[in-house]
């Protein structure tokens, strides 16, 4: 079923030339990436052809939490969900550590504040989508954005403006990796990624910039994310955990 909905497993990465062509298959575009020796898990989603979305929390305000209470909340609703990944990082009992808006509502604060760890490593940011389509942003700057309809804030940034985060070149740590990035000739263009196996950042923002054709790009998490349903996943079939928050992608109505 996921292949007839998502078009199927592509092989290889498109030219940063063609990165912004459109494609005609699918809203959601699926493919494995090779890059600089690992494999990177790809979905692609045509914003005028899909709805993404931030979800938190059902009708009620409960959290959300697994990617098996947000199949069945939207199912619920008559909604088809085709993929969906973990959005930014957040605290204890699944509270975002920073902003979070679902569908217009503000259900976490934008978060300035300094700290330790990847989400204040500054520049951090804020992905978000509104009526020109999604734009990643500068967290600082998030206060001049019009009309916001989803936000997450996470960090760091990956890419800035076609710049890859000054601090990537001296950070050795390899993780698993997930992050969202905007194509940079087409703000419907919109791909959430998910490394196969630990990376650097500095391999992980890249890969957006060179192979996806991306200008700006956030990280989102490390280990603990996951791509749903589980054939996103290029064979890993562990989609377990709890989460503050998703980004989810469903059938356009």
């Amino acid at each position: 079923m996921i292949a007839a909905l998502l078009g199927g497993t592509l092989g290889g990465a498109a030219p940063p030339e063609s990165a912004g062509k459109e494609r005609a298959s699918s809203p959601v575009e699926v493919r494995t990436v090779r890059f600089e020796g690992a494999s990177f898990q790809v979905v692609t989603v045509d914003l005028r052809r899909a709805s993404l979305r931030l979800l938190r929390q059902d009708d009620d305000g409960q959290p959300l939490r697994t990617f098996e209470a947000l199949e069945s909340w939207l199912t619920g609703k008559g909604e088809r969900l085709l993929a969906a990944t973990n959005a930014g990082i957040f605290e204890p009992g699944e509270v975002p550590t920073g902003l979070f808006i679902q569908d217009g509502k503000e259900l976490a604060p934008l978060n300035l504040r300094e700290g330790r760890g990847n989400f204040y490593w500054k520049p951090n940011g804020v992905f978000l989508m509104g009526a020109e389509g999604a734009r990643v942003v500068e967290a600082s700057r998030y206060g001049t954005q019009a009309s916001v309809r989803q936000a997450t804030q996470s960090g760091p940034l990956l890419l800035s403006e076609g710049k890859v985060h000054p601090g990537f070149n001296t950070s050795k740590g390899l993780a698993t990796r997930s992050g969202v990035g905007v194509d940079a000739g087409n703000a419907q263009r919109v791909h959430l990624v998910l490394s196969s196996e630990p990376v650097r950042l500095e391999t992980f923002a890249e890969l957006f910039r060179t192979q996806l054709g991306c200008k700006d790009a956030l990280y989102l998490d490390g280990n603990v994310s996951r791509l749903y349903p589980a054939a996103l996943q290029g064979g890993n079939m562990d989609t377990g955990g709890t989460f503050s928050g998703f980004l989810a992608v469903t059938e356009k109505k």
